[in-house]
């Protein structure tokens, strides 16, 4: 039973996760019970069940079909690679046959902040090009980028009807600058409510953050990025060899 509070919505849409997962709610055909069944299973009233839905169904956990009812949504593909080679969000997906759309994009040429600025190892004010851009499987958003990238390798002149979303793409279509490798950091963040709104997630669920300086070949940064992947679409491995000083096979030992 949901206990009533200012998020009754919230606590619904946990109460029906809970009974997803733990195979009690949904039926044989993918069902779930009416608003009027949910409506008195926890004791809220039908617009906090409408409320639950409606944001279950952007999260692309649930289908609601008009006059039918509302069902589980089948599984949507994972993307999943190993972190050791730098490759793209839409060369990920191809390679395992996911179409991928990008919603319009918000670029501009701005002066950088200081934390862009020392991410890129420039000069604070100086201009770069930002790319901000929601990354989408069908209607579901999966995934939500920011680029920075100093002015000196790329204009927003540049970007044209073209560009699939991918500034990695871009770096490596041109063929200049020539690139290196990438430092990345990845963490575990709740989402804000500027972030949650793009995935259409609620504010403080969690999701996967990696963090990255794109290198050229002579040192540079080229790119700073931001990426933040919703929860259930993505699964990312790294692998780790064991240190030569960490060899435990047997070695001969030297008679006295």
């Amino acid at each position: 039973m949901v206990q009533k509070s200012a998020s009754l919505a919230q606590q619904v849409i946990d109460e029906i996760l809970s009974g997803l997962h733990a195979g009690s709610l949904a039926r044989h055909d993918g069902s779930l019970p009416s608003e009027a069944e949910l409506s008195q299973r926890f004791n809220v009233s039908r617009a906090t069940i409408r409320e639950a839905l409606s944001k279950l169904e952007q999260a692309g956990i649930v289908i609601r079909k008009h006059g039918v009812g509302t069902f589980v949504a089948p599984s949507s593909p994972v993307i999943e690679a190993g972190l050791e080679e730098l490759e793209s969000l839409e060369t990920l997906a191809h390679r395992i046959g996911l179409e991928t759309q990008m919603s319009k994009p918000v670029i501009e040429e701005r002066a950088a902040t200081h934390h862009e600025a020392a991410c890129l190892q420039i000069l604070p004010d100086d201009t770069i090009l930002s790319v901000a851009r929601v990354i989408m499987t069908g209607k579901r958003p999966v995934a939500y980028l920011i680029d920075v990238v100093p002015t000196s390798y790329l204009r927003k002149k540049e970007l044209d009807k073209a560009f699939n979303g991918s500034v990695l793409d871009l770096f490596i279509k041109k063929g200049e600058p020539a690139l290196s490798h990438s430092r990345t950091d990845i963490a575990a963040e709740a989402a804000n409510e500027i972030i949650a709104r793009k995935l259409r997630l609620q504010p403080g669920d969690a999701l996967l953050k990696l963090e990255a300086q794109l290198y050229s070949r002579d040192g540079k940064v080229v790119d700073y990025s931001l990426s933040y992947f919703a929860p259930g679409h993505f699964r990312f491995h790294v692998v780790r060899r064991v240190g030569k000083n960490n060899d435990t096979r047997l070695k001969p030992r030297i008679a006295n």
